[in-house]
C-alpha cells in the first residue's frame, strides 16, 4: 500500500485502489468491507483531484455499491449504511445529469434505485426505486449489454418488491440470457435466484428448479454467504 501511494503515479494508484476496493467489497466480511468502502472513497477523491469531479461518477457508484452490500451483510447497520449511501447518491445523480450524457447517468440512476429499494419502508419509495430503474433502462447505451444486465438484476428485485411478478420474471430471464452467454456464473446464479423468486410468487413449479440451480452455482463458486442467503430465499 505504501509503495503504491509513494510511487507518485495517479493512474497506478487508482487501479490499485479500484482492485482493492472491489476485492474487499466481495469478501462479505464486515471489517474488510468497511476497509473496501474507505478505499473506494479514497479513489473518488483521487479521481476528483487528478481528472475533475465529472470523471468520478463511475467510482461514486462503487462507493454506493459498498454501502448496499454492507446493508445486506450487516442488517443491524443497514439503515445507517443505506441512508449514507442515498445521501452520497444524490450528488452522483446531480453530477451525472449535469454531464448531460446517458453513459454516466444510467448507472447512477440504477445505483440509486438499488439503494431506494433496500431502504424502502413504504410503497411510494419502492415506486421511486422502480422509476429510477426504468429511467436507467431507457438511457442505457445499447453497446453496454453487460452493464445493462447487471442493472437489470436490481430492476427485477424492485419489481418483485411491488408485486409485479410477471414483469420481474421477464426481466430476470433477460439478465440470465446475457450472463449465460458471457459465462458469468456468479451473476447467472443471481439471475436464477431472482427468476426463482418471481416464479415462486406465481405458484409455478419450475421455481424450485431455478432455485436449486442458483444454490448449486453458488456452492460450486465457493460463495458461502450468497449460498446461505439463496437457500433461504423462498422462505
Amino acid at each position: 500500500a505504501g509503495a503504491e501511494r509513494s510511487a507518485g503515479d495517479p493512474s497506478r494508484l487508482s487501479l490499485w485502489l479500484l482492485g482493492l476496493a472491489t476485492a474487499l467489497r466481495y469478501s462479505r466480511q464486515p471489517e474488510r468491507m468497511e476497509a473496501g468502502l474507505a478505499r473506494a472513497r479514497e479513489l473518488v477523491n483521487l479521481i476528483a483531484r487528478t481528472q475533475g469531479e465529472a470523471a468520478t461518477i463511475p467510482y461514486r457508484t462503487l462507493v454506493e455499491a459498498c454501502y448496499r452490500d454492507l446493508a445486506d451483510v450487516v442488517p443491524a447497520q443497514a439503515r445507517q449504511a443505506l441512508d449514507e449511501g442515498l445521501d452520497y447518491s444524490e450528488r452522483t445523480v446531480r453530477l451525472a445529469r449535469k454531464a448531460a450524457r446517458d453513459e454516466p447517468l444510467a448507472p447512477a440512476l440504477a445505483s440509486r434505485g438499488d439503494l431506494l429499494m433496500r431502504r424502502a419502508g413504504d410503497r411510494r419509495t419502492m415506486r421511486r426505486a422502480v422509476a429510477a430503474h426504468e429511467e436507467a433502462r431507457r438511457r442505457w447505451p445499447s453497446r453496454d449489454a453487460e452493464g445493462r444486465a447487471h442493472a437489470t438484476l436490481g430492476y427485477a428485485q424492485a419489481l418483485l418488491a411491488i408485486g409485479e411478478t410477471v414483469k420481474a420474471e421477464q426481466i430476470a430471464r433477460e439478465a440470465l440470457t446475457e450472463f449465460v452467454s458471457r459465462g458469468d456464473r456468479y451473476h447467472e446464479a443471481g439471475a436464477r435466484l431472482l427468476l426463482a423468486r418471481a416464479l415462486f410468487a406465481q405458484d409455478r413449479s419450475e421455481a424450485l428448479d431455478e432455485h436449486a440451480a442458483a444454490v448449486r452455482l453458488y456452492r460450486l463458486l465457493g460463495c458461502r454467504w450468497e449460498g446461505r442467503r439463496a437457500e433461504a430465499a423462498l422462505g
